[in-house]
This record gives structure tokens, sequence and C-alpha cells, in this order.
């Protein structure tokens, strides 16, 4: 199993603690050292998902879990995976469903608003609207791949408290770029006021959302 974008392991992990021969790839080498700490055997790499190196046909399932919507060019991204993927065997991809059916998106979009103008791309890129209904599905035919079964899935992102809510937003801060003084700003006015109708009796915080996911087969 190769599992494209990483990160840090888990997803591997939870492979081979089911008997998986796992490997992973992620473009963060920080993320991918972690990830070797998990898994000291495991074959894990550096570089990005839109070419991966090894050899046609050397998986039977390639997996990407909110990763391909990070591609310079998603059909290039789920290519690639195809062409990793033996006859027969599985792409399987996973990524944030409509927005709205995720109320996380009340917290995450603030720091959106705020983040810096990218740097101008040579050839700009507008990623499709993957959490909408078949488009999956096409972008998958577009890479050679036979849609098998698509669904949604539930994905609650649950918080014990206030300290840890604004942790996990300041630790996505970097990710778009935004310094530690204005993200400090916009997490404690996002968590006084975005993030209230989300809290618990408890002080706990609850956010339902929506992923949307595809099994492809590799003709």
């Amino acid at each position: 199993m190769l599992d494209v974008a990483c990160g840090s392991g888990e997803f591997c992990e939870l492979a081979a603690a089911r008997g998986a021969q796992v490997s992973g790839i992620d473009a963060a080498a920080g993320l991918v050292e972690l990830a070797r700490r998990r898994l000291p055997e495991a074959d894990l790499r550096v570089g990005p998902i839109e070419r991966l190196p090894w050899r046609e046909e050397s998986f039977d399932l390639v997996t990407g879990f909110s990763a391909f919507q990070f591609a310079a060019d998603f059909v290039a991204a789920l290519t690639a995976a195809g062409r990793a993927t033996r006859r027969g065997g599985r792409v399987a991809i996973c990524n944030w469903g409509r927005i709205e059916d995720r109320q996380v998106h009340a917290i995450f979009a603030p720091l959106r608003d705020v983040e810096p103008p990218p740097p101008q791309a040579t050839s700009p890129y507008d990623p499709p609207p993957i959490g909408e209904p078949a488009v999956l599905e096409e972008l998958a035919r577009r890479a050679g791949l036979a849609p098998e079964r698509a669904d949604e899935v539930e994905v609650p992102y649950e918080f014990p408290d206030r300290p840890t809510l604004e942790r996990a937003l300041l630790d996505f801060a970097p990710i778009l770029r935004i310094g530690p003084e204005v993200a400090e700003r916009v997490v404690r006015t996002t968590v006084e006021a975005d993030a209230e109708p989300f809290r618990r009796s408890d002080g706990s915080y609850r956010f339902e959302n929506r992923f949307r996911y595809l099994i492809a087969v590799v003709p």
C-alpha cells in the first residue's frame, strides 16, 4: 500500500498494524521524518505526488486522504497514482465534502480571510470543486481510473476545551503563511465569536462535517 501525502504516518501505521506492507510520500520532509519514527522499516520518501518515484504497478492500493487537492494538478496526481497501482488494484481518495456540510469552516474561514496572496504562479491552477457530488468520479475517469464506489462519511471534529481549539487554529496558521501576531488576534476573535455556537455545556466544542470519498479501480 502507498499513502500519498502520508504526513506523519498515522494511516501507514494503521495499515501496517493490519498486515500491510506500507510505503508513503509527502512533500514535507519534517512530516516524513516523524513518519519514519513511527515506522522505521517502511519505505517513506519526500517528493511531489504528481511524480511518484516507484515503478509502475508497484502497489495493490494507493490512498490519498485530503491529499490530491493540494497537487499542482489533481488529474496528473491521480494519473500517477493509477500508474503505481497494479491492474485490478484500487485508488482510494477521501477529501472534504461540500462547504455547506462543514461546520468547522466557521472557524477556519476567518484565518483564510487574512491569508496573504500566493506567489505569482507561471501557470495558475484552479482546483476543481471536489466536494461536490460526481466531481471525484469525473476526475478519476479523466485519469484513466474506473470509479467503483463513492459516498460521504460523517467526520466530526471535537476539541475538549478552548485552549486546545485555539492551539489547533494557531498550528494551522503557518500553513496559510500567516504571521503569529495576526494569527493570535484572529484566533482569539474567532473562538470568542464564531466558535461559540459549537461550544457544549461542558466547555468542549463539536463541529459536524462530511467528507466525500471515492474508490476507483485500475482497469
